[in-house]
């Protein structure tokens, strides 16, 4: 297992630049699965979470609504908040210490490449935010009146980044740190870096800049199974492609992607 020595607010918050959370992720990766960093894959984020760091696995309704993705509970109780379709209905459940809790509807095989994001998503919490919680037991969760310590990450979870960092709470910074997390576990820098000059080499002149755009969010979406959005932000985040540029995954169907070389 990594072991981290990274800086804190007295909080417990960690204080972690991107480029931090790529290299933390990167050893993640590396002492986990080592293959992953030779050549582009799908990471197995379950095992990840289960085998390598030893977190519990369950699955249930967070909501009424699916407004909740997933959760990370910090301590043992017998006081977790979940919904109850069956007699629609809020209820308590008991969960151990350590324990990553998935809505049920991300088990849908249409949800596949979200749920991967949401396991590495609540992951990085284990990894990264525990002393937060820590620091006081009776810390509130974020979204309700509950005395259990525990994150319940929301379907936007990613309009964190939109706001004004000036204007940042201790929430929004620990949920920028765990899609940071999440992204650089599922797709690390190196491999996407090594995808990216690949296709860049296919599309040699700016006669092809927008091909070559989609092909990198197309290719980068596949070689490590997660979204297309997801894989388009990464290439932002990792400058390989501009932040002025707008993909939208329906104008895939227009361009072709898939040669080998550009003629």
């Amino acid at each position: 297992m990594v072991n981290l020595s990274i800086r804190r607010k007295r909080s417990g918050v960690p204080v972690l630049s991107r480029r931090e959370i790529d290299c933390i992720g990167e050893r993640f990766v590396a002492d986990f699965y080592p293959d992953a960093l030779k050549e582009p894959q799908d990471l197995d984020v379950d095992s990840f979470a289960q085998n390598y760091l030893g977190m519990g696995l369950d699955y249930q309704y967070l909501s009424h609504c699916g407004v909740y993705l997933g959760m990370t509970v910090f301590n043992d109780t017998n006081a977790l908040p979940v919904y109850n379709p069956a007699e629609q209905k809020a209820e308590y459940i008991s969960a151990r210490a350590n324990t990553i809790i998935i809505d049920n509807s991300l088990l849908d095989a249409s949800q596949e490449h979200r749920y991967r994001f949401t396991v590495g998503h609540e992951c990085a919490h284990g990894i990264l935010h525990g002393p937060y919680f820590r620091y006081d037991p009776r810390q509130l969760s974020w979204y309700d009146d509950s005395s259990v310590a525990m994150i319940q990450c929301r379907t936007d979870f990613g309009k964190t980044e939109k706001k004004n960092k000036k204007y940042w709470t201790e929430k929004d910074r620990m949920e920028w740190q765990a899609n940071a997390f999440s992204s650089a576990v599922l797709m690390p820098k190196s491999m996407v870096l090594r995808v990216a000059e690949k296709i860049r080499r296919q599309y040699p002149g700016p006669e092809y800049e927008t091909e070559c755009a989609y092909c990198l969010a197309q290719e980068t979406s596949d070689a490590f199974n997660v979204s297309f959005e997801s894989a388009t932000y990464r290439l932002k985040d990792l400058g390989v492609l501009s932040r002025e540029i707008q993909l939208v995954p329906s104008v895939l169907n227009f361009i072709d992607v898939s040669k080998d070389e550009v003629s």
